[in-house]
């Protein structure tokens, strides 16, 4: 004597509906959900019967992937990115000798969290790279003096004039290409002028917006931070000392 296969009904079996006609016919994430299927009758997920409704915040499903479709810019090669990085580990290789790592993890295990208990983001401030720059600003020879001391000098030397003569050079410069283009005879010359003086505009912004424009722009900033520093301490120095 065989015992005979135990029947599944409705009630006895909540993962099968002989006859169809399940919870998932009117689950609201039926599209979503791998495992829908018109015999169920509880949920084989949660268990429920019917199936809670989801949350207000449910998430969207992923978009469908095209192995064709352009990679976003932050995931493509760069190549003023690699550039930047090369720069970066060759000056620190002339000028870090490890000081800049120091100096890095000193700043960095001063303050790991700020007066709110929110954690400090001191990558942000890239101070390996503000570092150099300023070893730059301050040690490299140009022209026989540092780029802060020729700010410091012009400072000095110029004060308000540090702005207004290159302003008026460049002024001076300009005015006359542009009115010889309206001149018989010089015209072409001076669009012609124009049109080269614009093209190495647009490759010299597009350099400096670029991430390897820091090499260019941050010390040139901190030339002038520490000239006018400098020009400063030179001031109250020559005040307190007398000198002249």
């Amino acid at each position: 004597m065989t015992d005979s296969p135990p029947s599944f009904t409705k009630t006895s079996w909540p993962l099968g509906a002989p006859d169809g006609g399940g919870c998932c016919t009117g689950c609201p994430i039926r599209e979503g959900c791998a495992l829908a299927a018109d015999t169920y009758v509880s949920c084989p997920i949660t268990g429920s019967t019917p199936p809670p409704t989801p949350p207000a915040h449910t998430p969207a499903p992923a978009p469908a992937v095209d192995a064709y479709e352009e990679a976003p810019a932050e995931r493509r090669f760069d190549i003023t990115a690699a550039a930047s990085r090369g720069v970066e580990a060759a000056i620190s290789g002339a000028f870090g000798f490890g000081w800049t790592d120091l100096a890095t993890a000193v700043i960095e295990r001063s303050a790991r969290f700020d007066s709110e208990g929110n954690p400090v983001d001191w990558g942000r401030l890239q101070i390996k790279r503000n570092l150099l720059c300023i070893a730059v600003a301050t040690a490299v020879p140009i022209g026989g003096h540092t780029a802060t001391v020729w700010v410091a000098d012009a400072l000095r030397t110029y004060s308000v004039g540090v702005v207004l003569v290159p302003a008026g050079i460049a002024l001076g410069a300009v005015m006359p290409v542009f009115v010889g283009q309206f001149v018989p005879g010089i015209s072409g010359l001076c669009r012609a002028t124009v049109g080269v003086t614009s093209l190495i505009s647009r490759g010299a912004r597009r350099l400096l917006t670029s991430r390897l424009g820091w090499v260019v722009t941050r010390p040139a900033i901190w030339a002038l931070i520490c000239g006018l520093a400098t020009a400063t301490w030179r001031f109250i120095v020559y005040r307190l000392t007398g000198a002249v």
